[in-house]
C-alpha cells in the first residue's frame, strides 16, 4: 500500500480553502444579483447573476481534479480534501489516458527560472475515466474532454512519489484500456531506464 499526497500539502489545502471559498461567494453573489432583479433592480443583474453561476465549474474541478490518493491491490482510494474519500477497485476504471490540461514545457517559462533549470522537471500526468464517481468529477471530465465522463488525475505535480504511482497503476489496469501515447517506453521512467 502506497499513499501519494500533494508535495506541498500546505499550500494545497490553502488553494483548495480559497477555491471552496471564492464558489461559495460567487453562489452568495449570485443569489444577491437575482433577489435585485426580484425587488425591481434591472433583468442585467439576472444575467450577470447567471455567468457568475458559470464560474462555479471550474472551481468546483479544481477541488475535485487531483485528489490524494492511497494504492493496493484491490484499487485506489480518493482522499479529496472537501469531498467524500472513496475507494475505486482497477476494474472500475475504464480508460487511462495522458491528461490534456498540463502546461507543456514550452509555457511554463516563468517556473523553470523560479526553481532552477537543473531542479525544473516538466509536467507529466495521466487521467483515469471512472464512471461510477460523483457529479464533481464530470466537471473535471468535461474541462479535460471526456464529454462530462468523470475523472482523476494523477500527476508529478499534485501526487508524490508520481513514478511509482503511474508504475503501479499501469500495471494493475488492463493495457487495453491505456491510451496510444502511452507507450511501453514512456512507462518506465528515464530516471530508472538509466536513458537520457
Amino acid at each position: 500500500m502506497s499513499h501519494h499526497q500533494h508535495p506541498k500539502p500546505f499550500i494545497n489545502r490553502l488553494a483548495q480553502t480559497i477555491t471552496l471559498l471564492a464558489a461559495i461567494l460567487i453562489v452568495l453573489a449570485a443569489i444577491g444579483s437575482m433577489i435585485l432583479v426580484l425587488i425591481g433592480a434591472p433583468t442585467g443583474f439576472a444575467l450577470v447573476g447567471g455567468i457568475a453561476l458559470l464560474l462555479i465549474f471550474p472551481l468546483v474541478m479544481q477541488t475535485a481534479i487531483a485528489p490524494a490518493v492511497t494504492v493496493d491491490d484491490t484499487g485506489l482510494t480518493l482522499h479529496p480534501l472537501y469531498w467524500k474519500s472513496q475507494h475505486i477497485g482497477w476494474d472500475d476504471i475504464k480508460a487511462v489516458k495522458v491528461f490534456p490540461l498540463l502546461p507543456s514545457k514550452d509555457e511554463e517559462i516563468t517556473r523553470k527560472y523560479a526553481v532552477g533549470k537543473q531542479r525544473y522537471r516538466a509536467a507529466e500526468g495521466i487521467m483515469l475515466v471512472i464512471p461510477s464517481l460523483p457529479m464533481q468529477y464530470r466537471i473535471a471530465g468535461f474541462f479535460a474532454g471526456e464529454r462530462a465522463q468523470p475523472v482523476i488525475a494523477l500527476t508529478n505535480r499534485a501526487h508524490t512519489d508520481y513514478d511509482t504511482l503511474l508504475k503501479k497503476v499501469l500495471e494493475m489496469t488492463d493495457t487495453a484500456i491505456h491510451d496510444d501515447a502511452l507507450l511501453p517506453s514512456e512507462r518506465i521512467p528515464k530516471e530508472k531506464t538509466g536513458k537520457k
